[in-house]
């Protein structure tokens, strides 16, 4: 009886590493993500800084910075929106990723658990 209990207590063990190693995969899967969406919105900034020291060189006059800053700014925020969006759908899948890993744990130690013995 007693090798069982152990048996089963390495079973149990096991499936809690399993899990673990789970959960930490799909924390460096979203934090990659994640990561590449902020270098895009880096890169997005830099290139709008760009074009606007290059759009100020080329002007002749006031009204042509002002056109040339609207334009870019209306540029920048559509940018900026797609990849607040595709930001929200990294956020979603791991919602949906960490709803399923909480799932599959629960009913792996559900069913890993110990069976002790009563005693008649």
């Amino acid at each position: 009886m007693q090798n069982e209990l152990i048996q089963q207590w390495t079973e149990l063990n096991k499936a809690a590493m399993e899990a673990i190693k789970e959960l930490g995969e799909i924390n460096t899967n979203a934090m990659t993500r994640l990561t590449q969406r902020q270098m895009d919105m880096v890169s997005l900034y830099m290139e709008g800084s760009a074009k606007q020291l290059e759009a100020m060189g080329q002007s002749k006059g006031v009204q042509d910075i002002i056109n040339a800053q609207s334009r870019l700014f209306a540029e920048l925020n559509e940018k900026l929106m797609e990849n607040a969006r595709q930001t929200l759908d990294v956020l979603v899948d791991v919602k949906g990723e960490l709803s399923a890993w909480v799932e599959k744990s629960m009913q792996s130690a559900s069913s890993n658990l110990p069976k002790v013995p009563t005693k008649k």
